[in-house]
């Protein structure tokens, strides 16, 4: 409420194993059972000597009222077993060097200590920060924005008076978290929003911008962190009705792609050289705010206020939509957005997803329109990603009624080996009942994605989306990468020698959750046999080494399972397989 108020590995030969997980059980805490050191006297334990040291520059800033965002340093480089944060009696892991506060209260000085953790579950000395979080906000953000900003705190934030859902009818692609109210989550590997309210490009304001785009995310944060990212990206007419945003992308159209790793500007058919700039990588539940801002000759984007990426093009037109794309981003939580420039009147959209429903030869059936999904709409546009075997024009069926079919930029003509989206418009009302729509050609045609854009009037009435709330996740496990090769790095995977010693090494370093369970131990059996316990005390990862004698084992196949075993034992017990071959020689 206050809120809305506010705003209205180891080097060498590593054998490849098998990750598994163990369900936990939702019923009452366990009996705690005994977890003692326990090393067999073929395993020798290789500890980290490096000394846990307290984190540094802890820094406490604020994106609304209610919640205080922390980071620091830490002083021991990338090394460390993760932190423990603690604030107005409660305790939080973390891996990365980061988390934020969230439902605090506005006028209440909190206080915040960061300990750094070693693999043992040592812990540092505190580093230390006070903040009353109404005081650390700083709204001078605001300042450009139109309002009402999009909240994305409900279903009704997604009302199709103001954003367009590019899903393919993926229904289950969002949902809400119950954090500071609610925050929606993108929860598919690929989904776009656009805003139905015109970006208009005004007088330049006193930083220069004619147009502005604002948005609060923590993202993109996802399981494939070299495939995530978020796209913010200006359209105009006719390509704001495109579907899911892809490379090549329409000429002159800028898209600013955010990955782990940096922000880089990309300009639909013409290179931009060096546009790309980096800063600390995005953390699962840390959010930042985004800026883009249009410059005569210019588009910038910053975060946080600080400039990462810049374009060096002029924009031929004064009015383009905002598209937000999300890839392999699972995960990820949208807050706030906000255009700025010259207020304009929100244009009323829907898209329906079309299907192939039948072929023939001379066209493909894309299924029927449903009245209802046409009540109160003034047109109708079909948009088709087609392949044709060879040159031939294309016509557009909406029931009775055809037209033929335009390609939409960038034109590259048809081609076989390549789709071409195309587009026709229909005035509404429709003379025909539940008509249907139909693709036709004499040139051999596919058609692979289809959807409708439906121009919504004021008497439109669309059922807002089914966005389901869902608790927040519960900390996670951290995951064992696990390595396991000879002490001398030097005989090939598939041939180790039946003596010598084999090196194991254990890293819990999962960044991606956002926050750890404590970790109770590790645990490691050799086929079957028990042969390594080793405590951690409730830390939240670091890496473990082990060298085990291979003296005396058998030839043929041999398994490692690692388990990583929480200290609330309702949590998923992380387990790993890792197999090897002794071949004597």
């Amino acid at each position: 409420m206050e809120r809305r108020r506010l705003i209205a590995a180891l080097g060498g030969l590593a054998l490849l194993g098998g990750a598994v997980v163990v369900l936990r059980d939702e019923s009452a805490p366990p009996r705690p059972r005994a977890f003692e050191r326990f090393l067999d006297e073929r395993v020798e334990y290789v500890p980290d000597t490096q000394r846990v040291a307290t984190p540094t520059d802890l820094r406490l800033t604020a994106l609304d009222r209610t919640s205080l965002r922390a980071s620091w340093t830490a002083a021991d480089g990338i090394g460390h077993g993760g932190f423990e944060v603690r604030w107005n009696g409660e305790t939080r892991l973390v891996r990365g060097t980061g988390t934020e506060l969230t439902d605090l209260d506005a006028n209440a000085d909190t206080t915040v200590e960061v300990r750094a953790l070693d693999a043992l579950g040592g812990r540092s000395d505190p580093a230390t920060a006070k903040a009353v979080p109404r005081l650390a906000y700083d709204d001078t953000w605001l300042d450009g924005l139109m309002v009402p900003l999009d909240l994305f705190d409900g279903p009704e934030a997604l009302d199709p008076r103001r954003w367009r859902v590019f899903d393919r009818g993926d229904t289950d692609c969002l949902h809400l978290r119950p954090v500071d109210g609610e925050r929606l989550e993108v929860d598919c590997d690929r989904v776009d929003l656009q805003s139905n309210v015109p970006l208009r490009f005004g007088p330049p304001a006193p930083d220069g911008a004619v147009a502005r785009v604002s948005l609060t995310t923590d993202g993109p944060v996802g399981d494939l962190t070299d495939e995530s990212a978020v796209l913010i990206a200006l359209l105009p007419e006719p390509v704001q009705d495109l579907g899911h945003l892809e490379e090549p992308f329409p000429p002159g159209v800028p898209v600013l792609r955010i990955t782990p790793f940096g922000a880089r500007f990309l300009l639909g058919g013409a290179p931009l050289g060096e546009t790309s700039g980096t800063y600390p990588p995005p953390t699962s539940g840390v959010r930042h705010r985004w800026e883009l801002r249009v410059l005569p000759g210019s588009v910038v984007a910053s975060r946080d206020g600080v400039e990462v990426a810049s374009a060096p093009v002029e924009l031929p037109w004064t009015s383009a939509r905002a598209r937000l794309a999300f890839r392999q981003a699972r995960g990820t939580h949208l807050d706030t957005f906000g255009l700025g420039g010259v207020p304009g009147t929100p244009a009323p959209g829907s898209v329906a997803p079309l299907g192939v429903s039948g072929t023939d030869s001379g066209g493909v059936s894309l299924g029927n329109v449903a009245n209802s999904q046409l009540v109160g709409a003034s047109s109708v546009r079909v948009v088709a990603s087609v392949v044709a075997e060879r040159a031939a024009p294309i016509t557009v069926e909406l029931g009775t009624r055809s037209a033929p079919a335009v390609f939409m930029p960038p034109d590259r003509g048809l081609d076989p080996a390549r789709p071409a989206v195309v587009h026709a418009d229909f005035p509404l009302p429709s003379p025909d009942s539940n008509p249907q729509v139909r693709v036709s050609s004499d040139g051999g045609l596919s058609v692979y994605a289809a959807h409708l854009v439906i121009a919504d009037g004021p008497d439109a009435r669309h059922p807002l989306p089914r966005l389901v709330t869902r608790p927040l996740p519960d900390p996670r496990v951290p995951s064992p990468a696990v390595s396991a090769v000879h002490e001398t790095a030097g005989e090939p995977a598939d041939r180790l020698p039946d003596r010598g010693r084999l090196r194991l090494t254990v890293e819990l370093a999962d960044t991606r959750a956002r926050e750890v369970a404590a970790v109770k131990g590790v645990e490691v059996d050799l086929d079957g046999e028990r042969i390594a316990v080793l405590p951690t005390n409730g830390s939240a990862g670091g890496r473990h080494g082990f060298l085990v004698d291979l003296d005396g084992l058998a030839g043929g196949r041999h398994e490692l399972d690692v388990r990583v075993v929480p200290v609330d034992e309702r949590h998923d017990v992380q387990s790993y397989q890792q197999p090897f071959e002794i071949r004597p020689l």
